[in-house]
């Protein structure tokens, strides 16, 4: 288990590093077929802290830190009524189908709308407090909330080492904040899973290194493409595998 999710951490760590997103989906996709969830997640968002920290430091002249600013704003309360609902109810997993079907829906629609002419002007900041909000809330109920946030910026314009720079401070303060979160809830437990944690960091480290390297020969054209095209999958993945197929297994096992 650990030399294979070590594997995968390097693999994805890449992928996000040249794409901007897509990693972190299947990172935790693929500790879902090992580690329960309320191990997973935390374990996942310990990796995507040192993922995206390390994407912060190597891209940190491209990063836009007043939208940054901007979507902390939203995560905040977004955490806190996360928090709250799975302490007091502990019933989201029933639940989890219909917010990935809604999801994916959003993520779809938001990838093949027409971008709003008035976004440049705008400074691309408008709505990424709202968006923080829903980030915060998704990033304990759901998991991985890069495809959620990833149309944002690319219908503000925001292309390659921008992109890729401002996202990943988006998600790091994100997974800060959904790790105190779990540790509070008391569902965390790093010393039994140290050495894991610990090879995939490292990991994380090299393939975001290795990514930057492949990006430097990306142009902005392809980057948009490839993008669109990673958008596109891990919606209809969102929508169609962990949405509406879940929904029927449940309504067939009941």
């Amino acid at each position: 288990m650990t030399i294979l999710l070590t594997i995968t951490a390097l693999l994805t760590a890449t992928l996000s590093a040249i794409l901007g997103m897509g990693g972190g989906i299947l990172l935790l996709a693929t500790m879902f077929c090992f580690l329960p969830f309320s191990q997973a997640i935390p374990l996942h968002a310990a990796v995507q802290l040192v993922s995206n920290g390390s994407r912060i430091i190597l891209f940190r002249q491209a990063a836009d830190w007043p939208t940054v600013g901007r979507f902390i704003l939203g995560v905040l309360p977004g955490v806190a009524l996360a928090g709250l609902l799975l302490w007091s109810l502990g019933r989201l997993g029933r639940a989890e189908p219909y917010f990935k079907v809604l999801i994916g829906v959003y993520i779809l629609v938001a990838t093949f709308l027409p971008r709003p002419q008035a976004a440049h002007r705008r400074g691309g900041r408008r709505g990424f407090t709202l968006l923080g909000m829903a980030a915060g809330t998704a990033a304990l109920t759901v998991g991985s909330i890069g495809p959620l946030i990833a149309p944002m910026f690319a219908r503000r314009g925001f292309v390659k080492e921008r992109l890729i720079a401002t996202k990943a401070a988006c998600q790091m303060l994100t997974h800060v904040f959904k790790i105190v979160a779990f540790w509070s809830l008391g569902t965390i437990d790093f010393g039994r899973f140290a050495l894991l944690l610990t090879a995939m960091a490292a990991a994380a480290v090299v393939g975001t290194i290795l990514g930057r390297r492949i990006l430097r020969n990306v142009s902005r054209r392809a980057f948009v493409v490839l993008y669109r095209f990673a958008l596109a999958t891990a919606g209809l993945k969102v929508l169609l595998i962990d949405g509406i197929l879940k929904l029927i297994q449940t309504v067939t096992a009941s």
